[in-house]
């Protein structure tokens, strides 16, 4: 008669050697002030020593496991499996604060902004805000606007970037709930659903400046915003 001896299917723990480190870029946190990663969090290294490596060791190591691990304001160190609603990726130069307490020219993320890192070579699911009703797919050039005195045309949130474009900044802008955009000074993008106060048309010529992403795009002018809106 043969003996069935019992066993397991569980495989060991992959150690921290063999975890593959893919580096996805800079990312926001989520809506509402909930943090892009949720699963733990450290800042003991705050005062000095905190670095992409240093954060996965604490994210990827026993009691943790975890596939997602971000640094942030140069000394802090969030994990989890899945981004919160509302993270998405922006621009790299948004994550510019330098690692503390490191000699390289390693940054670890800005002003609620993360250097994002996981263990798998596909980027996480991005679950973006709701769209403004109706829902929008297509982006339409407005008119070349001045600035009201004293104020700004859009105000419901800004990104400025040397990599800035027409599409970039209707992307930013459409993730953070607003339809309507602009862009000024060739690398800052302005966001809102309505103008605000009274704001005057500009001739065309007044909205000259190329971006600073795309020299063949224009990104506005000293003052002109050249508006566009989901359609």
């Amino acid at each position: 008669m043969v003996r069935l001896l019992p066993f397991s299917l569980a495989l060991p723990a992959l150690t921290l050697a063999q975890i593959t480190t893919y580096d996805y870029g800079c990312y926001t946190e989520g809506s509402n002030s909930i943090r892009a990663l949720t699963g733990a969090f450290t800042s003991d290294f705050s005062a000095g020593g905190n670095s992409e490596a240093i954060c996965k060791t604490f994210c990827t190591t026993a009691p943790n496991s975890f596939s997602l691990w971000g640094t942030e304001y140069g000394g802090e160190c969030f994990c989890g499996n899945s981004l919160s609603q509302g993270s998405f990726g922006t621009f790299a130069n948004e994550c510019s604060t330098p690692c503390n307490g490191t000699t390289t020219n390693e940054k670890c993320g800005g002003g609620n902004r993360l250097s994002l890192y996981g263990s798998s070579p596909t980027p996480p699911t991005v679950t973006y805000n709701s769209y403004p009703a109706p829902a929008v797919s297509t982006i339409a050039s407005v008119s070349c606007y001045e600035e009201p005195v004293g104020g700004r045309a859009l105000s419901g949130d800004m990104v400025a970037s040397d990599a800035m474009t027409v599409e970039a900044c209707g992307n930013f802008c459409l993730n953070r709930g607003f339809k309507i955009f602009g862009l000024e000074y060739a690398r800052e993008c302005w966001c809102d659903n309505i103008n605000n106060g009274t704001v005057s048309t500009a001739t065309p010529t007044q909205c000259t400046f190329p971006c600073s992403g795309d020299s063949a795009q224009v990104c506005g002018g000293n003052d002109r915003l050249s508006v566009w809106q989901w359609v």
